[in-house]
This record gives C-alpha cells, sequence and structure tokens, in this order.
C-alpha cells in the first residue's frame, strides 16, 4: 500500500467513530487471503428494503375506482355537450324508417337559376317604309329606317344607311336589310357568293350547307350565325354576341340579325313576328 492510502486508512482507523458507532479495523491481507476457501460459499445478511422518502406508494383500491369514475364521468359530459351544440348549429335531424340518417344537403344552396334571357312584350309594330316588311319588337327601342338599297356583293357594317336597325343601348340591336337577286340568280348560287368579313365557330363561316334552317315570317331561312362574336368597336352590350338569319321571298333575299345581351330564344322570338312583304320593297 502506498504512502497516502496508508495515511487515510490509519485517519480512518485512529479516528472518530461514525454515526452508528463503526470504527474501521487494520486490514491483514495476507491472513485474510489465506483464510479463504476454495469454493466456500459465503454468508450474506439478507437485505431488507429502505423506504426512502421518494420511493412510490400503492395506492389503496378504492382510490383507483374513484379516479375511473372521474375520468368517465367528465368524457360523457364532453359528449354530452358536443352533441348539443352541433344540434343547436345544424338543426335537429331525424332518421328515417330502417335507421339510415338522411345525406345532409350543402348549407346555403340554391336551385340552380336559368340562363335564359328574359324576352321583353313585343307590343310595338315596325313597318319598313322601304325593305318589304314587318315586325313587332319591345317598347322603348329606338327606330331608324334605312334609307338606301343594298347594292349587290356588299357587307353591310353596323350603322350602314341600308339597315333598318333597331336597338335600346347596351341591351340589344336588331338589323335587317333586302337585296333582289340578280336575273337568272339562285338561292345556292347567291349563299355560295355570300360571304362574311370574319371568322368565327360555326356557322359563323364555312358552308351555307351546313346551316342550320328556322322558320321567319313562314319562310324556311338558314341560321347562319350563332352566339358569333362582335367587333370590340361595335358592340352595344357587354356580354354582346350575335345571331344572324337569311331568307329567301319574291325574288330577295332578307339578312336579319340581332345582337346584344341576348340568346337564341330571343331571336327566334322576334322572327316568329316577322311579315315579308317582297312586293312593296324599294
Amino acid at each position: 500500500m502506498t504512502d497516502p492510502l496508508r495515511a487515510l486508512e490509519r485517519s480512518l482507523r485512529e479516528g472518530p467513530p461514525d454515526e452508528a458507532g463503526y470504527r474501521p479495523k487494520p486490514f491483514d491481507r495476507p491472513s485474510a487471503i489465506a483464510s479463504l476457501q476454495p469454493h466456500a460459499t459465503v454468508q450474506v445478511e439478507p437485505v431488507s428494503a429502505i423506504r426512502t422518502a421518494g420511493s412510490a406508494q400503492t395506492a389503496p383500491l378504492w382510490q383507483y375506482l374513484a379516479a375511473v369514475l372521474v375520468v368517465a364521468v367528465g368524457v360523457a359530459t364532453i359528449g354530452f355537450f358536443g352533441n348539443r351544440s352541433q344540434s343547436s348549429v345544424g338543426g335537429p335531424t331525424s332518421a328515417p324508417t330502417g335507421g339510415v340518417a338522411p345525406t345532409p344537403s350543402p348549407q346555403g344552396s340554391a336551385a340552380p337559376s336559368s340562363s335564359a334571357v328574359i324576352v321583353p312584350a313585343l307590343t310595338e309594330t315596325f313597318v319598313s317604309p322601304r325593305n318589304g316588311f314587318s315586325l313587332r319588337y319591345p317598347a322603348g327601342w329606338t327606330v331608324t329606317p334605312a334609307t338606301e338599297g343594298w347594292p349587290a356583293n356588299t357587307y353591310l357594317p353596323y350603322g350602314n344607311p341600308a339597315l333598318d336597325t333597331l336597338e335600346r343601348a347596351r341591351e340589344a340591336r336588331l338589323i335587317i336589310s333586302t337585296q333582289v337577286l340578280g336575273l337568272g340568280q339562285t338561292e345556292e348560287a347567291w349563299l355560295a357568293a355570300f360571304f362574311r368579313p370574319f371568322d368565327g365557330p360555326e356557322p359563323c363561316a364555312g358552308d351555307w350547307t351546313t346551316w342550320p334552317r328556322i322558320d321567319i315570317g313562314g319562310q324556311s331561312g338558314y341560321l347562319d350565325a350563332v352566339d358569333c362574336p362582335v367587333p370590340a368597336d361595335s358592340k352595344i352590350s357587354d356580354p354582346d354576341i350575335s345571331f344572324d338569319a337569311l331568307v329567301f321571298s319574291g325574288g330577295r333575299v332578307y339578312q336579319i340579325g340581332l345582337d346584344g345581351d341576348v340568346d337564341l330564344a330571343y331571336f327566334e322570338a322576334l322572327l316568329a313576328t316577322v311579315q315579308l312583304d317582297p312586293a312593296s320593297a324599294r
């Protein structure tokens, strides 16, 4: 043993005893080793558990049952008030016979509204002073009669003096013109030579043989434009879409167009009132 360890051992042995009165005794290593027997059984004193201040204690059974009861009551209370809250927001519901609950409908949903344009009452009558026709139109529209004829092979833009124009600002505009067929010219030949100065979805352009037929004043006409675009500098409303129809009667061709915030039903309602009188055209 080194000198420091010997000094420590000597101070412990010769010093005062500890709280239990124990004092270290000198350790004689050779004699201790000699006293050991191979495979000898060493008796060990039984160790008793020492309870410290921080050791866990087993709770009595009644305390455990009370805790379970408190948790169960709390969960039931939360579920009860949660259901009451949902019922007060969505309203009571009842399940039909058979126990299957109905599928809830989305709140705030309404029946789908129709997108059709309402056609106003056609209470007024217009008789063209030179184009040989008459029709009925809504009150409050402005009427501008044509003052010139429609020359052959000519496109008539909005505002041309060869057009009878009936309109209401920011709503709709109706235009009508007529032209005498050439000598010996057939309906098919005229249609083949007819053109529109813009392209758009069918039947805004293309083969006239694909155009739908439409009734105009008791005559079978051609619907050559449906939901077609209007040049930006010529619009009368927003939105502004156009419809156009052609009809032949008494050696003449009539072109009737409608544009504005309208639809095909609006156009058909106006066409149903048309009366063609080609003999009176100038």
